[in-house]
């Protein structure tokens, strides 16, 4: 059984905001003052997501009751997530040997090629091409989540729950068998792991759901491609601290952007920042952000028996985030300054050092 709880989407953006002579203006007075600020939340709206994905490497796995040693495996995937579904398209190529049996594999060994001369018995050879079509996920989230503990989550309930969008553990669909055997059908439901679950280039797995215990396709492979384009993502949250040796309390929210490499293990972020509801009014402000997050495995560990995959397909990580933002109040104030982000392992807080100026003319 999936445990959608144990998640690596939800975040808490911690700020610490502090003045820098650097901002001054010239040619005016200009009023300065320090702002420290902690900002706790987590992600309310995943947003829109535009998945595309190819490659790969066979890792290991079964084709038609046939295990796999050796082989060409090619896949593509483009999906867009819309709330509580997807839609998309894609391909899958293998061309394979089995493991019992010559399979034209022993005219290979020790020159890394097949002689020519090899007249094995090829009839264990394996493989198909096949048509997909996208039509739903199997979500690993469910937005809004709720804590549970200081470490898990529940997901947002459809059957009972208002709920706005998810983030897929699979996306799932029906692929169109273009050749193979007579024993093979013409269409088998077919679920393609997300590659955000295990970054840096998988593997992820590949899976028909005919069957649980025994599917008819059940591919472990690698990927060379893979991106996602997060549209109006949105996280909230409440935020305290000093502005001088003012204590204030207020609530932020932010909309972000992100065009994520998955291979690379880099994002770019951009979107819109608020502070509202502030106990100083001065601090109302709304603006922008702009910066970099960079994933790594310092910390990281195997996420799999989470979801009930196989061992090596889901790596929860860490990242650390930096860029710059720009706020302005209605009361004259601009806000400009850096940031710097620790994102947990899994990724669910964050901690972010950031160096500004408060100005007010």
């Amino acid at each position: 059984m999936m445990k959608p709880e144990r998640i690596l989407v939800a975040g808490l953006f911690c700020l610490m905001l502090f003045a820098s002579p650097a901002f001054a203006s010239s040619g005016h007075v200009n009023h300065q003052q320090s702002l420290s600020l902690t900002l706790t939340g987590m992600i309310s709206n995943p947003g829109s997501q535009g998945y595309e994905l190819g490659g790969g490497k066979l890792v290991q796995g079964m084709l038609f009751n046939q295990p796999l040693t050796s082989g060409h495996v090619e896949f593509d995937l483009d999906a867009n997530v819309r709330g509580l579904g997807a839609t998309g398209s894609g391909s899958l190529e293998v061309s394979t040997s089995s493991s019992d049996g010559d399979g034209g594999q022993q005219g290979g060994q020790g020159n890394g090629h097949q002689d020519d001369g090899d007249h094995g018995d090829h009839s264990n050879g394996v493989g198909f091409s096949a048509r997909i079509s996208i039509t739903g996920t199997i979500p690993a989230a469910i937005f809004p989540i709720t804590v549970t503990s200081p470490t898990t989550y529940s997901s947002c309930d459809p059957s009972s729950q208002s709920c706005n969008g998810e983030i897929p553990l699979f996306f799932t669909g029906v692929a169109t068998i273009d050749g193979h055997g007579s024993d093979a059908p013409a269409q088998i439901p077919i679920a393609i792991e997300s590659p955000y679950w295990n970054p840096f280039g998988g593997p992820i797995l590949i899976t028909s759901l005919d069957s649980i215990t025994t599917p008819s396709i059940f591919l472990v492979v690698s990927y060379d491609r893979a991106s996602i384009d997060w549209d109006r993502v949105q996280l909230q949250g409440q935020l305290a601290g000093t502005y001088g040796t003012e204590a204030v309390t207020g609530s932020y929210g932010q909309v972000v952007n992100s065009q994520e490499n998955l291979v690379l293990g880099k994002e770019f972020d951009t979107g819109t920042i608020a502070f509202v509801g502030m106990s100083d009014p001065t601090l109302n402000a709304n603006g922008w952000f702009l910066g970099h997050t960079s994933f790594n495995l310092a910390g990281s560990f195997d996420c799999s028996s989470e979801f009930g995959l196989p061992e090596g397909t889901c790596t929860a990580t860490g990242a650390t985030s930096h860029g710059a933002f720009w706020m302005s109040g209605g009361q004259k104030i601009d806000i400009t300054g850096t940031y710097y982000t620790v994102w947990s392992v899994p990724s669910l807080f964050t901690l972010t050092t950031v160096m500004a100026a408060v100005s007010q003319d």
